[in-house]
């Protein structure tokens, strides 16, 4: 039977399948704190009065906790609330191709700079084809709803962007979705250009990469 906390307990029934060497180390560490969160494996607090005590257990802090990680997320809105312009927004998620997912997922380093190159590919695509720079905020995804490896990208990306020319703010822009991604396209190809052709990839038999378009 699932009990209070499935998570914790889907986890610990799975011990055997993640907890070993074959499991990246950051993986593994975040797991085990997941299942010791809310535990006294982790410390706890005593406060007490002179009539009442309570003991308040410490949590994992760990982003992958529902419990956590969902407090992380709630606060992270809020900051984003107070941050970001009162201006609309619209949302591009931008894909990876099939053929690269197996590249990444063993130059996992990669990943790093995927979301900065995705937001600049946006931003010059909007400069060129409107004079304006755009307010974008990326998010990476890294798994799909089975827990997969599909890394991609959502993207948030205000309505109407500055241009500088005449110091103003252009309203709703009108956002082509083909020549989005032929930006998308390019400028991946251009982000594993280099590290290609200094030749430190892994390169699973499977990835042919031949320079063009995808």
């Amino acid at each position: 039977m699932i009990g209070p906390h499935p998570i914790k307990q889907i986890l610990l029934e799975t011990r055997a399948y993640w907890d070993h060497e074959g499991t990246p180390a950051h993986v593994r560490e975040n797991l085990l704190r997941v299942i010791e969160c809310g535990t006294i494996a982790l410390g706890a607090e005593m406060f007490a009065s002179e009539t009442e005590s309570k003991l308040v257990f410490h949590t994992c802090k760990s982003r992958f906790c529902t419990s956590c990680g969902q407090r992380a997320t709630e606060a992270w809105q809020e900051d984003l609330e107070a941050i970001l312009p009162d201006v609309p927004f619209i949302g591009i998620t931008l894909t990876m191709p099939t053929e690269f997912r197996a590249l990444l997922q063993q130059n996992r380093h990669l990943l790093h700079g995927v979301p900065a190159m995705g937001a600049e590919a946006i931003i010059q695509w909007a400069k060129a084809r409107y004079g304006v720079r755009l307010l974008v905020l990326v998010v990476q995804q890294t798994f799909g709803g089975l827990l997969n490896f599909v890394p991609h990208l959502h993207v948030m990306v205000s309505a109407g962007g500055l241009q500088e020319s005449t110091n103003r703010w252009i309203h709703c822009l009108k956002f082509d979705e083909e020549e989005l991604m032929r930006a998308w396209r390019h400028a991946f190809i251009a982000f594993l250009a280099e590290p290609c052709k200094r030749n430190i990839l892994r390169c699973p038999a499977s990835t042919i990469f031949s320079g063009r378009e995808f």
